[in-house]
């Protein structure tokens, strides 16, 4: 995991990105029943928030000490300053692991011996995937404007280097669980233009101020959601992802 791709981020990452349907939550509850949850690569703890929606003990691990600030303010909640792959959490300790908008940035087999190593006998691992229509409307103009301006974007040809969204869900489902369930949720996102061009600058390949195409990359960002806004407000039709299951 590279944990000084999100370091100046913090706080628009706290900001401007969502958070996740309590249906999502209430499918985990129902589907892993359990005392204790660990939540890993948590970043500012936008979804560890959702977890203690349940009477859950949760567990943040994030190594990234710019959203590791962030999310020791959230109260109730254990804060541990450890990579995926390396944890240092107890044996056999949590019926649940999650990692909510972070696979992608994991080794995925050295992740998966350390759940192993942290669930409890039957305990399960979820993988959470938001998403954005990047196929119509606004969200297609965002991805070519992300597309043309941001170096790493173009240099690692998607989230970390490793797999798109596509080969991701191909990934998940093609035997890296032993046993597999998984749920979509619909949703829709309503920006104005200051969210708009804040969330796109939240992501880990976005130039950042002073950076070589910042100045443009907004500028670009601003007249796309001007081209779409109706009232102040455009809409992006989002998908949230879960695959639940055991290692």
């Amino acid at each position: 995991m590279n944990e000084q791709k999100f370091t100046g981020k913090a706080d628009l990452y706290e900001k401007f990105r969502p958070s996740y349907p309590n249906e999502l939550i209430d499918f985990l509850y129902d589907n892993a029943r359990c005392e204790a949850v660990a939540d890993i690569g948590a970043g500012t703890g936008k979804f560890t928030r959702c977890l203690l929606k349940k009477p859950w003990s949760v567990t943040a691990v994030e190594p990234n000490a710019d959203m590791r600030e962030r999310l020791s303010e959230i109260a109730g909640i254990t804060v541990v300053n450890a990579p995926a792959e390396d944890t240092g959490l107890a044996e056999h300790s949590f019926g649940l692991v999650t990692a909510a908008q972070a696979f992608h940035w994991f080794d995925a087999e050295r992740f998966k011996n350390e759940c192993r190593r942290i669930l409890t006998e039957g305990g399960k691992l979820a993988v959470i995937w938001f998403s954005t229509n990047n196929e119509e409307g606004l969200g297609k103009l965002q991805m070519e404007v992300c597309n043309k301006f941001c170096l790493d974007l173009i240099i690692n040809q998607g989230h970390a280097g490793k797999r798109s969204a596509e080969e991701g869900d191909r990934f998940l489902r093609g035997g890296y669980f032993s046993e597999l369930k998984t749920a979509d949720f619909s949703g829709e996102r309503v920006f104005d233009r200051e969210s708009f061009i804040g969330e796109t600058l939240s992501r880990s390949y976005a130039p950042k101020p002073g950076q070589p195409n910042y100045e443009r990359f907004t500028e670009e960002l601003g007249a796309a959601f001007d081209e779409f806004e109706s009232g102040g407000k455009a809409a992006v039709k989002t998908l949230t992802t879960v695959y639940l299951g055991r290692l």
